[in-house]
């Protein structure tokens, strides 16, 4: 693997971070709108796009950057991060519409990434043998339990050498990015409250709980009869609760729904994201208590509550020193963004249109 390779990481971890940013705001702009199935754990991917055999190869070249090549693997693999990182905001169906955009996103990145590498390498910065190892220390403590550093790259068949001074390439980037933004001053508190101002709804929290339950589901197969056995068996479950046994224990032990690996926790919700025979007894009990059985188009259910927010707004001296942080950064990326667009203009890029009739690259388009 290249150093262009691994210190694409740097440069795209923070573009995919800001790509996150930029979709957020628009994926949850209406929380709870679906009924959340508490039968069903959904994969994300159980409908996974299938492959055009039209489509690129890995090795097919599709940007060409002061004589460097950028493949599709290598734009795939970004974008298969990206998309790994969306999937926990937003619905499958909504994210497989944004894939020809993530893609442009990514190979734009990638682009980036080859420029500002070779910008790093031509200045006169290093990243001395201290830093390094100061860096490696602080990576083998996240090392899986039980093994070593180097134990675990070679289960992924990476060559600890290798890795090890394309890390040094990382650093080095870094060190020459912090160079390039140094100077930008940081978010002024006039700043800070104009931001807080225009986005008020940003900071507001809705009426939420946190409830744990059991739940006996029904099936296509269930009579009256066995309805009623499985709701004596829930009454039988809360009189043994009531009696001292652990409400988890027995989430554990005995509910049908995914979430009795979590020993029944549902964690956190607002109005509108669960069935309304759930919702109506989980925001009307008092913290602490268990309900009555309520029965729902999944099941029987016992709810315990853990936790009651009302609504509220955070106050600009609660988020001051995040919003701080947050503008500052965005003033540094705009500063890095600038800087790459001037490289951009004196690099020779050419990009290689992929040709879907024949699925390889032809058309060549020169920057």
């Amino acid at each position: 693997m290249t150093k262009t390779k691994y210190a694409s990481l740097f440069i795209i971890a923070i573009a995919s971070i800001a790509f996150c940013a930029g979709c957020s705001k628009e994926s949850s702009a209406a929380p709870g709108a679906e009924e959340i199935d508490l039968t069903q754990v959904p994969d994300l991917f159980e409908n996974p796009l299938q492959p055009n055999p039209l489509a690129p190869q890995p090795e097919d070249v599709i940007a060409t950057v002061d004589g460097q090549d950028i493949t599709h693997g290598e734009i795939m693999q970004a974008v298969q991060n990206t998309m790994q990182q969306l999937s926990r905001q937003m619905p499958p169906q909504q994210l497989s519409q944004m894939y020809g955009q993530i893609y442009k996103n990514m190979t734009d990145q990638l682009i980036a990434n080859v420029l500002i590498t070779k910008a790093t390498e031509n200045s006169d910065l290093a990243v001395s043998d201290e830093e390094l190892n100061e860096e490696l220390d602080k990576i083998r403590t996240s090392a899986p339990e039980g093994k070593t550093l180097e134990e675990a790259l070679a289960e992924n068949n990476i060559d600890f050498a290798e890795w090890k001074e394309n890390l040094r390439t990382q650093l080095l980037i870094g060190k020459f990015v912090e160079g390039k933004t140094a100077d930008i001053a940081e978010a002024t508190p006039a700043e800070v409250a104009t931001f807080y101002q225009e986005n008020i709804d940003q900071f507001k929290a809705p009426e939420s709980v946190e409830a744990s339950h059991i739940l006996l589901s029904f099936t296509e197969d269930d009579t009256d009869d066995t309805k009623a056995e499985k709701k004596a068996k829930l009454e039988k479950i809360k009189a043994d609760i009531d009696a001292g046994a652990s409400f988890e224990e027995q989430a554990k032990a005995n509910s049908d729904c995914p979430s009795s690996q979590r020993e029944g926790s549902l964690g956190s919700f607002g109005r509108g994201q669960m069935v309304p025979e759930f919702e109506e007894a989980a925001f009307s009990q008092e913290v602490g208590t268990i309900s009555d059985i309520v029965e729902t188009q999944f099941g029987y259910h016992l709810i315990k509550v853990t936790d009651h927010q009302p609504e509220s707004t955070r106050t600009l001296e609660e988020v001051t020193e995040q919003l701080q942080n947050y503008l500052t950064s965005q003033k540094k990326q705009k500063a890095l963004i600038a800087y790459i667009d001037t490289l951009r203009e004196k690099a020779d890029i050419v990009m290689h249109e992929p040709n879907l009739d024949s699925g390889t690259a032809a058309e060549e388009v020169t920057e």
